[in-house]
């Protein structure tokens, strides 16, 4: 028995401890079969973020705790799959982390990869996103610099599509176009989808800070079917809701309201909560302007909206939200909740020395909103004693807006243009000619028929080239008074009306001015038609030479001029309309038998217009009235 015992014992030992050594082995094989699994189940969270992030971030975290198995490349490839969710979940803090925990890692790579590049730039945008614009620049810049030095076309166009996104949001719209576009050709050249509908997003956005919402427009559908193409549903509601903005801006109210019903009906429970935010925002907005105005039914929206704010970590979406209620509580007449709702923002908005001219325009939108509740409440010394306040704002708002004017971007723009189509010919002649090079002629005949083909080709490139002149003159032609030389009348009318249905959106000041030439009948009557012409011209130039970059002036009739003023209050207007008159009529003819001309003016300011032309009409009506008083007078 007791042999047996011992044997049994013996037994027992040699079990247990092949038991011990098995165990290790039987974990370290499943492990082993998990990490062999790693690249395919990468590729599955790649295609799964695309429209359920809940289940793509469950299947990636299965790896949180074998990440010291994993390669350093594998590693790197998990923290940037993470930040990206975690950036489409709005949850940027947690995403700038993970980005740095890549980062960290990737210092103990042998050489560089293009996934340090990634994670820089989930990191800037994580930066950005969190209000820090300097930082993130600072990130977006050593990502850019990473991917130029690995020649990776994809992450060199993203570096500059992030800078790109940066310019425009400090004011700086000629750098912003000019990256966006370099970042437009790199794309072109790649089979990449989501880089295209990003590009195009980016762009569309720019332009529509320049006002030109149909390029715009344009942009936005491009980048919609580009995300679509690439299955990204996420990326695609945010190009419809850009969409949507687009017809807000032109009034377009009820197709805006059906493009974010489009936008919710498509949502579900991973839509980001941004997102969601600016859809029952956008859709408070709509309800709001629109012609049969329903301020019950946007603030109910707005309220909606209200249950994504937590959700997100964007300061301006926090203070937006509060500007927006306490505007619709002013349209619905409840003044005190209105001041309570813009004691939330205000004190955040002026301590901050930071701000984009946009930003700086919302806080003046915000004390003009709160000057016009103190005078609803009949509060008239506070409502006077705010007012004075957005005066002075507003003077320092616009002291260099020079330096950024919209007018030169578009001026640049166009010679952009014209450059690519040289481009465009030069490589097709340097083409030609390689090919020409390039051909061995058999005989005569042959070199007969390439003498005659050669000589058909540079006679089209010619007609080409004398249809593109033409077709620049006939497109100032189509804009400019060849008299004066500013925008005529179709031209005039046409940008006015940009900037009015800019204006009704963002809130802001317009003002129109009209000035005639006192007495212009007896000046062609007795001098003739050749000096009229002159004093028609002259006058242009004077008053021209007084406008800022983003006024509008042009010949609105015979010797009728019109000029319009955005962001302009009509005290600023008075003055710029007192200088014009004194200016012409201080001003030394060298005619004969004219010793002096004078301008009557009248001025009229946005109020309750609902389109321009009723704006135009009081102009025209303080016109009459400055020339019923005398002439050689300003109205407004």
């Amino acid at each position: 028995m007791l042999y047996f015992a011992k044997k049994s014992a013996q037994v027992i030992a040699i079990v247990i401890s092949i038991a011990c050594l098995l165990l290790p082995m039987a974990s370290t094989g499943q492990e082993t079969v998990n990490i062999k699994q790693f690249n395919q189940v990468i590729e599955q969270v790649e295609q799964l973020k695309k429209t359920d992030l809940v289940r793509s971030l469950k299947q990636l975290t299965v790896y949180e705790k074998v990440l010291t198995a994993l390669t350093i490349e594998q590693n790197l490839i998990y923290f940037k799959l993470l930040a990206e969710i975690q950036i489409e979940q709005n949850k940027y803090s947690s995403a700038k982390k993970t980005a740095n925990q890549g980062l960290t890692i990737a210092k103990r790579l042998s050489s560089p990869s293009i996934l340090i590049s990634e994670l820089l730039y989930l990191k800037g945008f994580a930066f950005e996103s969190l209000g820090y614009i300097a930082q993130a620049r600072k990130e977006y810049k050593k990502g850019l610099e990473v991917a130029e030095s690995l020649h990776n076309k994809v992450q060199v166009a993203l570096g500059l599509i992030n800078l790109g996104a940066i310019a425009y949001l400090t004011d700086d719209f000629k750098r912003s176009l000019v990256l966006l576009n370099d970042a437009y050709n790199i794309a072109g050249q790649t089979d990449d989808e989501e880089l295209k509908g990003t590009v195009n997003s980016e762009l569309g956005i720019v332009y529509s800070y320049l006002l030109q919402d149909e390029q715009s427009m344009v942009y936005y559908q491009q980048s919609y079917l580009h995300f679509k193409k690439a299955g990204m549903i996420l990326s695609a509601h945010t190009s419809l809701y850009n969409i949507a903005i687009n017809h807000i801006r032109n009034n377009d109210y009820q197709q805006a309201i059906t493009v974010f019903n489009t936008i919710i009906a498509e949502s579900n429970k991973d839509s980001p909560s941004d997102s969601m935010y600016s859809v029952y925002s956008g859709m408070a907005w709509a309800y709001q302007q629109k012609v049969d105005s329903n301020p019950e039914a946007a603030y109910r929206y707005l309220l909606m909206a209200k249950q994504y704010l937590q959700a997100t970590e964007k300061l301006d979406y926090q203070l937006q939200f509060y500007y927006d209620q306490a505007y619709m509580l002013y349209k619905l007449d409840r003044f005190d909740d209105a001041l309570v709702s813009l004691s939330q923002v205000e004190k955040t908005l002026a301590n901050n020395q930071g701000l984009s001219l946009i930003k700086k325009e919302n806080y003046v939108y915000l004390i003009e909103l709160k000057a016009g509740i103190y005078y609803k409440l009949a509060q008239f010394q506070h409502a006077f004693q705010t007012l004075s306040q957005v005066i002075i704002l507003t003077d320092k708002l616009y002291e260099n807006e020079d330096n950024r004017s919209i007018a030169q971007v578009r001026l640049k723009l166009e010679g952009e243009q014209a450059d690519k189509r040289n481009k465009i010919l030069h490589h097709k002649k340097d083409l030609y000619n390689e090919n020409l090079r390039a051909a061995t002629l058999a005989n005569e005949e042959q070199r007969f028929y390439l003498i005659i083909s050669a000589l058909v080709a540079l006679a089209f490139a010619w007609v080409l080239v004398k249809l593109l002149q033409s077709q620049h003159k006939l497109k100032v032609a189509a804009n400019v008074d060849t008299l004066t030389g500013v925008a005529n009348r179709r031209s005039l009318m046409k940008q006015a009306q940009q900037a009015f249905n800019f204006t009704q959106v963002k809130q802001d000041n317009l003002t129109i001015l009209l000035i005639d030439i006192d007495h212009f009948k007896d000046i062609n009557d007795c001098l003739g038609h050749s000096t009229g012409d002159k004093v028609l011209a002259k006058v242009a130039y004077i008053g021209t030479n007084m406008m800022r970059k983003s006024d509008l002036f042009g010949r609105f009739g015979s010797e009728v001029f019109m000029v319009c003023l955005p962001k302009t209050r009509l005290k600023s207007a008075l003055e710029i309309s007192e200088r014009i008159r004194s200016a012409v009529s201080q001003h030394s003819w060298p005619f004969n038998k004219l010793e002096k001309v004078s301008v009557s003016i009248g001025v009229a300011t946005l109020a309750d217009d609902k389109d321009l032309i009723s704006l135009i009409k009081r102009a025209d009506e303080q016109l009459y009235q400055a020339k019923a008083s005398g002439r050689n007078k300003v109205c407004g």
